[in-house]
């Protein structure tokens, strides 16, 4: 059963490679000592190349940017809530400061560290924002010159 196996997964990497136009390396790949870790790199080089990006993701990315911006938007509003609103930077104030009343002190101690980090958070989403504004410029810009390539032709 092993061997079976190996077998065909060499076979298949050899395929794979001849179809890619590696046949140098297929013949390297098929020898018959090759073990099952040889033919496993192979088959993961075949199946990254045969399926490269033909793109650097600017069309899908611009076609994106409204739920990312919605999704930012959502979390900003989140972070500036009342402390009613869970994940608002009050409440878990407010949670910080009920935990130390109790004598949780190792409570309080995680729950600052979190209000820590989500404090760093609103500034980061900011960024974001505005390089996402920046994209959307872009991506504005980019199909302007694709319609005017389109008139043209």
């Amino acid at each position: 059963m092993i061997k079976v196996k190996t077998t065909t997964v060499a076979l298949t990497t050899v395929a794979a490679l001849l179809a890619t136009g590696g046949a140098a390396a297929a013949v390297a790949t098929s020898d018959s000592d090759a073990g099952p870790a040889a033919a496993g790199t192979s088959g993961t080089q075949a199946k990254t190349a045969k399926h490269a990006p033909k793109g650097d993701g600017a069309k899908r990315l611009c076609k994106r940017a409204p739920k990312i911006d919605k999704r930012i938007d959502r979390v900003l509003r989140r972070l500036d809530g009342d402390v009613k609103k869970r994940g608002s930077l009050e409440r878990l104030e407010k949670r910080i400061s009920n935990a130390k009343k109790a004598g949780h002190d190792d409570v309080a101690k995680f729950l600052g560290e979190r209000l820590k980090d989500r404090r760093a958070l609103g500034p980061r989403l900011e960024d974001r924002q505005k390089d996402l504004a920046d994209l959307r410029k872009w991506c504005a810009e980019q199909k302007d010159e694709k319609e005017k390539e389109t008139d043209k032709g």
